[in-house]
């Protein structure tokens, strides 16, 4: 970008979802407002008791999760893709599920875009997609062939590299601009998209596909989780599991899923006349520079005010705040501190809401899926609810929770918070658009 050059509007045009509420957005978006749970008993592994023999799992292993369900990236790949052939289909075979999300999300944010296969101008068009992960499901797959003493697959390696969710993307669209992965944990979605936005502000791109992809609901995944003491323990009903700013708060459900958004220049998006979601105000990434694991409000609190700052807006013009909020005791008690620190408490304060308690924690793509959701909070001006809050921690009181039920309200501008392990955080500021 040269000297004093004008900074590019960036708004969103496309979104594209995989989530355990439905593999697009219409389907996800619905059963959110209606107040489902994404989350139950595990159906992916088989028989469950013979599953804890084989891996010696304790008694009281959380055999729960927001599962992605009936998903067919075959079936997609033919239905949203006008030109597939045979060289599309054949590469499923190097996929793993956190590959396949992401293609299926990116594909539908494309078309909702109106942007056409394969693209115009393909340097102009970036692919950034964060994973937290990679292709853990391929890696325990594989590694009990080996222990079988068979052969691996020759696709173990591209199955398994977080960067190749983007790769296939980039491949699949034909993006031949800038092609990146973010891997920062529970918040690498966010980043992948305040990424993007920088991007397209600063005029290196003119389009972006971002956001990010987990497949991670795995025996090796879910057990470590559940040796640091981060996820809800067995409670005989999964649905009331995750329970942000609650009392009864014990800990994460992981999930899986992805979420992707296009974000363009505003004179693009208005040279093809394409529907804009929300515009894309401001965006910042602090680190804790505490511990790896446990939260810190202050990373959080100073990320939320560079955001702003970098938007140019006062806290009192922000009217919803979409909350990191994982349901672990420290985490959402800090989260909530650093929200109050902010913007005040009690009635001042912006509405709260928390996607994982209806879809659970899709580690690093959870930041991307909860921003789509965001942006449709923007555009249609309603909040989904946060599901058994029941009773409200003595730790987290003094915010304008949105509970049990979704909420009409005026969303002129909202925040989306995503914090990771290693004590990285991202807020993203999105505005209703304004010609």
């Amino acid at each position: 970008m040269t000297r004093g050059k004008e900074k590019n509007r960036v708004v969103i045009s496309g979104l594209g979802l995989v989530t355990p509420l439905g593999n697009e957005v219409a389907t996800t978006w619905q059963n959110l407002l209606e107040g489902k749970s994404g989350i139950g008993q595990i159906r992916k592994w088989g028989d469950l008791d013979e599953m804890k023999n084989l891996y010696k799992l304790p008694s009281d292993f959380p055999f729960m999760a927001g599962e992605i369900e009936d998903f067919d990236i075959r079936e997609i790949l033919k239905e949203r893709k006008a030109n597939c052939d045979r060289t599309d289909l054949k590469r499923i075979k190097q996929m793993d599920p956190f590959i396949e999300y992401a293609c299926a999300a990116s594909l539908e944010a494309v078309a909702d875009s109106g942007l056409a296969l394969p693209l115009v101008d393909e340097e102009k068009v970036g692919v950034i997609i964060g994973s937290g992960r990679g292709g853990t499901q391929t890696w325990e797959e594989q590694h009990r062939r080996m222990l079988a003493g068979k052969k691996l697959s020759p696709f173990f390696v591209p199955r398994t590299l977080a960067n190749l969710a983007s790769a296939n993307v980039s491949i699949l669209l034909g993006a031949q601009g800038m092609n990146l992965c973010i891997t920062t944990a529970c918040a690498a979605g966010a980043h992948a998209i305040g990424q993007a936005f920088r991007a397209v502000q600063a005029g290196y791109s003119e389009i972006v596909i971002a956001g990010g992809s987990e497949a991670g609901v795995t025996p090796l995944s879910l057990y470590g989780f559940y040796s640091l003491n981060a996820v809800a323990p067995a409670n005989g009903a999964p649905t009331k599991a995750s329970r942000p700013f609650d009392n009864n708060r014990r800990g994460f459900v992981m999930s899986e899923g992805a979420g992707i958004l296009v974000l363009e220049t505003l004179k693009s998006a208005q040279e093809r006349n394409a529907r804009i979601y929300a515009e894309v105000l401001g965006y910042s990434e602090t680190a804790n520079a505490y511990h790896i694991t446990e939260p810190n409000g202050d990373g959080a609190r100073n990320c939320m005010t560079l955001a702003l700052k970098d938007a140019g807006i006062s806290p009192e013009e922000v009217d919803l705040i979409n909350c990191h909020a994982t349901s672990t005791p420290k985490g959402d008690a800090n989260e909530a501190m650093a929200i109050m620190s902010v913007f005040g408490k009690d009635n001042g304060s912006p509405m709260i809401t928390a996607n994982k308690s209806q879809i659970g924690h899709a580690l690093g793509a959870a930041g991307a899926v909860e921003a789509v959701l965001t942006v449709l909070s923007v555009k249609r001006d309603v909040v989904p609810p946060i599901l058994n809050l029941d009773d409200p921690s003595e730790d987290c009181l003094g915010l304008h929770y949105v509970k049990n039920q979704a909420k009409e309200s005026i969303i002129n501008i909202a925040v989306s918070n995503s914090f990771g392990f290693g004590g990285t955080n991202a807020c993203l500021v999105f505005e209703k658009f304004n010609e």
